[in-house]
């Protein structure tokens, strides 16, 4: 019995190779580079900030990447899947479009035995593919907070959902959606960071651009608050 049961999986494994083969997964990140012209300081505050990793909504805590065609449905791709979990690459591209911003003197991302200034938290409400048809969309949703840890008070909180349009019907066009989505989210906060930081500093700079002046190529990220459901 164990000749049969061992001859068949060598049948499979023949078949596979000789129909294509097995599909392997594909990998994929959030990643962009921020620019000089982006920066929004010359010198940093004397402040430390420690960016906590952000909470992710129960549907997309996972490797698998999320597509839907209905707001009443996920699905998960079984091949198209994160390099790392999402709450990691968020809060990593945040990490280092703050560092790279110098608003902060000491941006960190771990627990240190002296307590930071200031926390960065947040939470992933959406990091998804959103299909309509011939037409598919990167959709992210998701929040942060500025607190000051030694009253414990929450400074500053903002809300975003966004989705953009992609080129190609492909993950890969998908993802640099998502990516040219969070930064653009992240000169937001971080521009609004500054402003309150520069208020407690009680030094007054000149006051920031607004992200769609300080991102490249503004027209072209079509930025849209999505609907209950794409027409």
């Amino acid at each position: 019995m164990k000749y049969i049961v061992l001859g068949l999986m060598i049948l499979m494994l023949v078949s596979c190779s000789f129909f294509g083969g097995v599909k392997e997964n594909s990998y994929y990140q959030l990643d962009y580079v921020p620019t000089p012209k982006e920066m929004l300081n010359e010198s940093s505050y004397p402040y430390s900030v420690r960016i906590k990793d952000f909470d992710v909504s129960e549907a997309y805590r996972r490797n698998n990447i999320v597509y839907r065609q209905s707001p009443f449905q996920l699905r998960f791709y079984n091949y198209e899947l994160w390099a790392v979990k999402p709450e990691y690459l968020v809060s990593d591209m945040l990490f280092r479009h703050l560092s790279a911003a110098k608003v902060f003197s000491d941006v960190r991302r771990s627990i240190d035995v002296e307590e930071p200034d200031f926390t960065i938290s947040g939470t992933i409400r959406a990091l998804e593919e959103y299909d309509n048809q011939d037409e598919w969309y990167s959709h992210l949703a998701m929040n942060m907070h500025l607190q000051e840890n030694r009253t414990k008070r929450v400074l500053w909180s903002r809300e975003w959902d966004y989705r953009k349009k992609v080129s190609n019907l492909e993950t890969i066009y998908v993802v640099r959606g998502l990516s040219e989505l969070l930064e653009y989210i992240n000169n937001e906060a971080i521009a609004d960071i500054d402003s309150v930081i520069n208020s407690i500093a009680g030094n007054p700079k000149a006051k920031p651009l607004p992200a769609t002046e300080r991102i490249k190529d503004p027209v072209e990220l079509e930025i849209l608050p999505p609907p209950g459901e794409i027409e």
